[in-house]
């Protein structure tokens, strides 16, 4: 499936300052992972969160926080979030993206290859909520029954390969925000229901072949026409407003489309 990364998700910058915020959630060991922990507990609806390059930014945080208040009292039940630590502890710098110096693209690339490498990262995926699937004496969660996942620039990458029909997705439905590396041939092979919610920065012909090769009629897309690529997630300047409520509005979206089928 041959896809390259995109220019967005490499040149698009990542803000100096980010705003503070006070996670609601916890952090907890679950199958051996570090995972950040929000809403109940006791749901029987998870979102498996794959956050982009960035990590556990503040951004990415509040994002979870408000997915699972906002499905907190849903008539379908509640949802916890999950957001294990893909990375293990390790992030890409901001200072690599973009990259302007030789040291710095091969700092980038090397954390691609190593720690964010889709071959690497997806079977970890689809371990992990087949686990929390089969409940293998896990206690913290122990009535998890359907499974969704939402991904994050590079995370929707890995969003679109762990839906495959090959795979015999565990997902029942996907979100994917500011795509990166969207390969139209994939989605004709995805098998859940997905949405995808784009900035102005992803290129819109690849785009709407992806949206129209998905073979589900549930589906849906939504470009935020004023948004940078990541304003979702780590590059979201929210101490700016006009940001703010379109991050608001791309997650309220999301929420949506979670309740509609998870």
């Amino acid at each position: 499936m041959a896809s390259t990364h995109s220019k967005a998700c490499c040149e698009t910058p990542v803000p100096a300052n980010v705003v503070v915020y006070q996670a609601q959630g916890e952090y907890l060991d679950i199958l051996g992972e570090k995972v950040y922990v929000v809403g109940d507990k006791n749901a029987a609806r998870v979102i498996v969160w794959v956050f982009d390059i960035f990590g556990y930014s503040p951004q990415t945080l509040r994002g979870a926080d408000i997915v699972a208040a906002s499905l907190s009292s849903s008539s379908k039940g509640p949802v916890a979030v999950l957001i294990p630590d893909w990375f293990d502890g390790t992030v890409a710098d901001k200072a690599w993206v973009p990259p302007v110096t030789d040291e710095q693209t091969a700092k980038l690339g090397n954390f691609i290859k190593t720690k964010a490498a889709p071959e690497l990262v997806v079977p970890r995926v689809l371990k992990f909520t087949e686990a929390l699937k089969q409940n293998q004496q896990q206690p913290v969660l122990p009535n998890l029954q359907s499974f969704g996942i939402f991904g994050f620039c590079w995370g929707g990458k890995l969003a679109s390969i762990a839906c495959q029909r090959s795979s015999d997705s565990i997902f029942s439905v996907a979100v994917q925000t500011s795509p990166s590396r969207a390969d139209p041939e994939e989605a004709a092979n995805i098998s859940v229901p997905m949405a995808l919610l784009l900035s102005k920065d992803e290129d819109l012909p690849t785009m709407q072949k992806f949206y129209d090769n998905l073979p589900t009629s549930d589906k849906f897309m939504e470009r935020f026409d004023s948004q940078i690529h990541g304003w979702m997630s780590g590059r979201g300047d929210l101490s700016d407003p006009s940001v703010r409520v379109e991050v608001e509005r791309g997650y309220k979206l999301a929420v949506e489309f979670f309740d509609k089928y998870l």
